[in-house]
């Protein structure tokens, strides 16, 4: 219930800044390098403060997958349809991640009981018709890959290599900078989009942090399949500030599967 209990934080913080980059006109590597700047001095604080003595290099793994990951997602909402993308990417990356850790972990019935309710439930929420499905379908997918390679990764970097979660998020973070600083071009321009970029600096971080954490308490597998409470507190956001619709007996679905496994 820990575990469940980070996700719910994790959660709000995801759709908070999903909101926030859904609402403004934010994307692209620029944005991303401007999210970053803005966390570099708490990076620095926390290098000096517990710099790593052993599996540093997990941090640029870490940083690849993610850097893959936000673009991808940039990348994503301006080809496709949101209402395609997002339950899609949400739907499928718990099952990417669920089904190779039964090769190296014992997934119990319940786990994969409650993945399989989640799925149905993110599915049945896109009621409504894409004028692009099978574009949004492709991308959505490509997007839970990344998620899904990220999510193995650091989970494999928490509970096998025994990282320092603080230096972990640093060394990440510093290295995101230093690559994109060389893929951006337009420096000056980035730095105008700080009014926008710095809610959402802050909530991701957090919002992975959290995660990174109930990594602790739960296998890997459960994580991911709780990861997708991100799609619930968003369907209530977007009927609070975007006067969506929401297919509620669908959210009820999702919670279903989330407490099924997290139990």
């Amino acid at each position: 219930m820990i575990a469940l209990g980070l996700l719910t934080a994790s959660a709000c913080c995801h759709a908070a800044w999903n909101l926030l980059v859904k609402r403004g006109s934010l994307g692209g590597p620029a944005f991303v390098w401007m999210c970053s700047l803005l966390t570099l001095p708490v990076a620095v604080v926390l290098l000096v403060l517990s710099w790593p003595t052993e599996a540093w290099w997990a941090g640029l793994i870490s940083m690849a997958l993610h850097t893959t990951y936000a673009v991808t997602l940039q990348k994503a909402y301006a080809l496709g349809d949101f209402t395609t993308v997002y339950p899609v990417s949400r739907a499928t990356a718990p099952l990417l991640v669920t089904v190779p850790t039964l090769l190296w972990s014992t997934t119990s019935p319940q786990v994969i009981a409650g993945a399989a309710l989640t799925l149905l439930g993110v599915l049945m929420m896109d009621r409504r018709r894409s004028r692009r499905p099978a574009q949004g379908v492709l991308l959505g997918l490509l997007v839970a890959s990344c998620t899904a390679a990220y999510t193995l990764w650091d989970g494999f970097a928490v509970t096998t290599l025994h990282v320092e979660l603080p230096a972990y998020l640093a060394i990440s973070n510093v290295a995101q900078i230093v690559l994109l600083s060389t893929i951006v071009r337009d420096h000056r321009q980035a730095l105008t989009q700080w009014r926008q970029a710095w809610p959402v600096a802050v909530l991701m971080p957090a919002s992975y942090g959290l995660v990174l954490l109930a990594l602790s308490f739960a296998p890997v597998g459960a994580v991911a399949v709780g990861r997708t409470l991100n799609v619930v507190i968003g369907g209530v956001l977007g009927a609070l500030v975007l006067r969506e619709r929401p297919h509620f007996a669908a959210l009820a679905v999702v919670v279903a599967g989330v407490l099924l496994v997290s139990i």
